[in-house]
């Protein structure tokens, strides 16, 4: 019975470990698709990935963007977001892997 535990926990931690790389990811696209926006010549195939991003990492990086201001024209937030979720997320990680 414990090796089955054991065996769960560890796969348990290997997937939210990908999840967590997966969502990393995801959030640095949103951070590139922001700089694309800002230059104001998106193409027009990139939309809906854009939409995308900004309905999948939008919610958390505006947990992060209420809280911390931005210093001049550079917004910090997704910097802190994405820290936080490696550090929460590794720690849950590491949690699981026992």
């Amino acid at each position: 019975m414990t090796i089955a535990a054991s065996t769960f926990r560890i796969e348990a931690a290997s997937y939210l470990s990908s999840l967590l790389l997966v969502y990393s990811v995801l959030v640095l696209g949103w951070v590139v698709g922001s700089w694309v926006i800002a230059t104001g010549k998106v193409p027009g195939w990139l939309f809906p990935i854009l939409r995308f991003l900004e309905s999948v990492v939008g919610p958390y990086v505006g947990l992060f963007r209420k809280v911390i201001p931005s210093i001049g024209p550079v917004d910090i937030s997704p910097l802190v977001a994405l820290l936080t979720l490696q550090l929460v997320g590794g720690l849950v990680v590491s949690l699981l892997r026992g």
